[in-house]
């Protein structure tokens, strides 16, 4: 099968923002900041805990400030607190993926339009794009809370490829999470890249696998956007 690529998507959390790391990051300020919240927690363990609560992001913020006041015995009321405090500082304590910027640089180097798709609320959403400093390399961003749909809905994948004025068969998606990025980009017709990420297996659904961003420039620019495709390709 040959895939020519000539316009290229991306999921933001997960794929170009490296939220576990983020994540970490803003555990381990929160817990500096609120010391009389966690007053009984074991520093380096109590977070490796949250972080495995948390999903990889999966689950409900909300829903996860209330377990981790009612799993740890916190304070009553703890969970509003701790809640507020992340909608307040977690979009600013982003930490881009390794070689955001360079692929970013070189994709639009060679005239590839790019943009992003991502579920979420807008104003979360956007500031982590504005802290990550990338919105200026994006022809369009669509966020879920924004259109009132979310990934898996090809509804959404349409809206992007429409405001870039970009067929589906020549566009790549890349994203870490194989139900909403990998399987909602191939309903829609497009070139489904995984970035992997090793709390998700390996979705069969993908036409490309890649570890780290700086693949796609082999892929995109460095094979002159097409590839000859039997399966997929690591």
């Amino acid at each position: 099968m040959r895939l020519e690529i000539r316009t290229v998507l991306f999921d933001l959390d997960g794929t170009l923002l490296d939220r576990r790391a983020t994540f970490r990051l803003h555990l381990e300020d929160q817990v500096r900041r609120h010391p009389g919240l966690f007053q009984s927690a074991d520093g380096a363990r109590f977070i490796e805990t949250l972080l495995a609560l948390d999903e990889n992001g999966t689950l409900d913020r909300r829903e996860f400030h209330r377990r981790v006041e009612s799993d740890f015995g916190l304070p009553p009321g703890s969970a509003s607190v701790l809640h507020s405090d992340f909608e307040s500082r977690f979009p600013e304590q982003c930490v881009p993926m390794a070689g955001l910027v360079e692929t970013l640089e070189a994709l639009r180097a060679h005239g590839i339009p790019l943009g992003i798709i991502t579920n979420g609320r807008a104003l979360i959403q956007d500031r982590k794009i504005d802290g990550l400093g990338i919105r200026h390399y994006f022809a369009t961003v669509v966020i879920s809370d924004s259109v009132g749909i979310r990934k898996p809905d090809r509804r959404i994948f349409d809206h992007a490829l429409q405001a870039l004025g970009a067929p589906a068969a020549s566009t790549a998606y890349v994203g870490d999470n194989p139900e909403p990025d990998i399987r909602g980009a191939r309903a829609v017709g497009m070139i489904a890249i995984w970035q992997r990420d090793p709390f998700w297996e390996p979705p069969a659904e993908a036409d490309l696998i890649i570890e780290e961003l700086s693949d796609l420039v082999r892929i995109v620019v460095g094979e002159s956007g097409v590839l000859d495709l039997d399966g997929p390709l690591t």
